[in-house]
């Protein structure tokens, strides 16, 4: 049975930050960040279990080619993205 895969609302504020940020550095930066993010994405829905923990029960996800991480849980035959942690950053969420 295939994996369902919903962000949470900080995972969505903070990919947006993020393509904002991109986009003020480089016009199209933003939409490659995105485009890597939804590469990760597809990559966690295909095979969950794949990523290692994290902390507890949440697993992580390194998107190429930008310093971020995917912070997720696994529910059953859901996957909720919780955050986008900026791997350079000292403090998570």
């Amino acid at each position: 049975m295939p994996y369902n895969i919903t962000f949470s609302q900080d995972a969505e504020e903070d990919i947006f930050s993020a393509y904002v940020w991109y986009e003020q550095q480089r016009v199209g930066l933003g939409d490659e960040f995105k485009n890597a993010v939804k590469e990760a994405a597809a990559a966690i829905q295909s095979n969950p279990l794949l990523y290692g923990f994290r902390k507890k029960n949440i697993r992580g996800c390194n998107v190429k080619r930008f310093p971020y991480l995917i912070l997720f849980l696994i529910e059953t035959h859901n996957i909720r993205v919780i955050y986008i942690s900026h791997t350079g950053k000292k403090t998570h969420k």
